[in-house]
C-alpha cells in the first residue's frame, strides 16, 4: 500500500532522490566534529536575538550536556500544526548562520543547528550553535 506525502498527494512518490545536497550535509557534519565548534556563551550570543521577536515570549534556558542550548518559549497567539512548525523555524531564523537546518523531533519540540562551515562568508572560523527550542501554549 502506498501512502501519501501530504494529505493531497496523488503521485505517492517524487522527481529524485536527495543526494544532490549530500556533500553539504556532509561538510556540516564534519564541522560539527571539530573540537569547540558549539560556540560559548549562548546567553549573550543567542538569547537576546530569540528574546527580541515580536510575537514570542522566551520563558526559561539553560545548557545541556553536549553544547544543547534549550530554550523554552511560547507564542503570543495561538498556532496549530504546520504553522506552529513555521513559527519556531521563524523563531530560529533570527539565530541563522550560513548552514542552518531544523527538525521537529517531538511535538513543540524543534532542534536546530546553525553555524559558519570552513570558508563561509563572512570569513570566521568555523563554528556553530546547537538549540532545542520547546514551544509551549
Amino acid at each position: 500500500m502506498e501512502r501519501r506525502r501530504w494529505d493531497e498527494d496523488e503521485r505517492f512518490g517524487g522527481v529524485a532522490d536527495g543526494t544532490a545536497m549530500l556533500p553539504v550535509v556532509r561538510r556540516l557534519a564534519e564541522a560539527m566534529r571539530e573540537g569547540g565548534w558549539v560556540t560559548e556563551d549562548p546567553d549573550a550570543h543567542l538569547l537576546p536575538h530569540l528574546r527580541a521577536v515580536p510575537g514570542w515570549e522566551v520563558l526559561a534556558e539553560r545548557q545541556l550536556g553536549g553544547g544543547v542550548y534549550e530554550v523554552t518559549a511560547r507564542p503570543l497567539e495561538p498556532v496549530e500544526g504546520v504553522e506552529a512548525h513555521r513559527a519556531a523555524i521563524r523563531l530560529l531564523s533570527v539565530i541563522a548562520e550560513p548552514s542552518f537546518l531544523v527538525r521537529q523531533s517531538a511535538p513543540r519540540v524543534f532542534d536546530c543547528v546553525t553555524g559558519v562551515m570552513p570558508g563561509d562568508p563572512p570569513g570566521f572560523a568555523s563554528h556553530g550553535h546547537l538549540v532545542r527550542l520547546i514551544v509551549t501554549e
